[in-house]
């Protein structure tokens, strides 16, 4: 959540986002957030302040094939008050992330849609090297429809994160299990990420309540001034449990409002190397946020 493109969040919405965008259209979303203090393990606490912003776009070539391009950009700014885990010194400041990328795909005539989306990402401590700060990598992914809003499929991405390559399987869903339940990916930009599971209830036209969670595991480039491991790496590994309330505005805007907390999570750093500095657990991390998206 902050300025540029690698999570296992990010590349599910990037190997699905053409079978969910409607030909021609462009979706926007913007979400301001706020993660209040929380306990660090070895004693402390910690804050940040969110903003994130996303834009889309696709477009049907023929009845088979589409394509699209996608990019997000976002800022994390962070305060840290005693943290015994670090000698007191603040470990970050300001975490940016932007992330770009083209999603394809192919669509047959028995429902199955087969989809492609190499991407690009920068993620980055403000004052790293931006050479340095890129991550690159591919999501595939096949999903079939077993009716027009009954869809279900599997998927793997590769990345060539900060000092590693990881591979990992994801799952594509949007099923309606009734006239008012649904049980989907939740793809618009939000505090807590794009993906995951949501199940989401429908009680009026305008109104949807979801309760849903992900897993999720960012990594940032530090500056090259950072005091702890100048040049290294950050980790943020937690898995976000959420709930959700919208409101559509009209046929093409709607606003949905957050609230949740990341549980299990830690950050670790490693040096220029690649070595461990250090593991640091702490407690549930509560996310709270508004997200103003629409069509175009």
């Amino acid at each position: 959540m902050p300025l540029p493109l690698r999570s296992f969040a990010l590349a599910s919405f990037f190997a699905t986002a053409l079978v969910h965008a409607a030909d021609g259209q462009l979706s926007a979303a913007a979400t301001a957030g706020w993660i209040p203090d929380f306990s660090l393990d070895s004693g402390g606490k910690a804050s940040a302040t969110i903003w994130q912003a996303s834009v889309s776009g696709s477009k049907q070539l023929d009845p088979q094939q589409r394509l699209g391009l996608a990019m997000g950009f976002g800022q994390q700014s962070w305060s840290f008050e005693q943290a015994t885990a670090w000698g007191g010194v603040s470990p970050w400041k300001t975490l940016g992330r932007a992330t770009l990328s083209m999603p394809y795909s192919y669509a047959t005539g028995g429902g199955w849609v087969y989809a492609i989306a190499p991407g690009a990402e920068y993620a980055a401590e403000s004052g790293a090297s931006q050479s340095d700060s890129l991550s690159y990598g591919v999501s595939v992914s096949a999903a079939h429809y077993f009716a027009p809003d009954r869809m279900v499929g599997l998927g793997v991405a590769v990345w060539q994160r900060l000092e590693s390559t990881e591979a990992f399987p994801f799952l594509v869903v949007n099923w309606k299990l009734a006239d008012q339940w649904r049980l989907a990916n939740p793809f618009a930009v939000s505090p807590v990420g794009p993906a995951g599971l949501e199940l989401s209830w429908m009680p009026a036209p305008r109104f949807e309540l979801g309760f849903g969670g992900t897993w999720r595991s960012y990594e940032y480039r530090l500056a090259s001034n950072n005091r702890l491991a100048a040049n290294g790496v950050m980790q943020d590994k937690t898995v976000p449990l959420f709930v959700r309330a919208g409101y559509a505005i009209n046929d093409s805007m709607r606003l949905d409002a957050y609230a949740g907390a990341g549980v299990g999570g830690e950050f670790v750093i490693q040096n220029a190397n690649g070595d461990d500095v250090s593991t640091e657990k702490h407690s549930a991390m509560p996310i709270l946020g508004l997200t103003l998206s629409g069509r175009f």
